[in-house]
């Protein structure tokens, strides 16, 4: 099985990549949607409540990622221990999680999964992954995209600062795709890179694809 790894800037277009790649037949294992299912679960929840208070919850008791949020991605040192704290309870079962699904993935016989992972080669990810596509795309692109997430400018360059800069990105991994000409240019180029990696003679072996953490 070959493991890809995407990254890129905030709004770039990776889960766009990612779902292009998933429709010429990857599996698309997405640890943002694997995270939320890791917070919706009773034990995480009880943690996280009797450590941040019933301040993060709605009236049914359950937690509220957008008030989670406003705890933790501020820049000021109370928020920045929030966050340690919110990834020591997430990371844990997540990686354990995503690991599963690749090796799910690898028993069932896909000859392709990718890796959709914030902070990819920040948290490690890279190392079970054969190939890194990096998706760039411009300022502008970004914060048009951004804008109809519901990001202002501020928003998008502070999750921007707490990343790798793109052109360390681009230099860590294997493949750049540009994401400035629509969605059709851009699946294309997953298409030619696609054919390129599925039909390669190349023998892809990567012992850390399914590391215990």
């Amino acid at each position: 099985m070959i493991v890809v790894g995407i990254v890129g800037a905030p709004a770039g277009g990776k889960s766009t990549v990612a779902k292009c790649l998933q429709e010429l037949g990857a599996t698309w294992i997405n640890a943002d949607l694997v995270a939320r299912n890791v917070l919706e679960q009773a034990p995480v929840q009880a943690q996280l409540l009797r450590h941040f208070g019933p301040q993060i919850a709605d009236g049914d008791g359950k937690i509220n990622r957008s008030k989670l949020a406003q705890l933790v991605f501020g820049d000021d040192d109370e928020s920045q221990r929030g966050l340690q704290y919110l990834e020591s309870v997430l990371h844990p079962p997540t990686r354990i999680e995503i690991t599963r699904r690749l090796r799910e993935a690898e028993s069932a016989g896909v000859q392709v999964a990718v890796l959709d992972v914030p902070l990819l080669f920040e948290s490690k990810w890279d190392r079970s992954c054969d190939e890194v596509w990096c998706v760039k795309s411009t300022w502008a692109h970004r914060l048009q995209r951004a804008q109809q997430r519901g990001w202002d400018e501020a928003e998008l360059r502070k999750r921007e600062s707490k990343q790798l800069a793109m052109e360390q990105k681009c230099r860590l991994s294997q493949r750049v795709l540009t994401n400035d000409r629509g969605l059709d240019d851009l699946c294309c180029q997953v298409r030619q890179n696609w054919d390129i990696l599925t039909h390669s003679d190349a023998h892809y072996v990567t012992d850390a694809h399914c590391q215990d953490p």
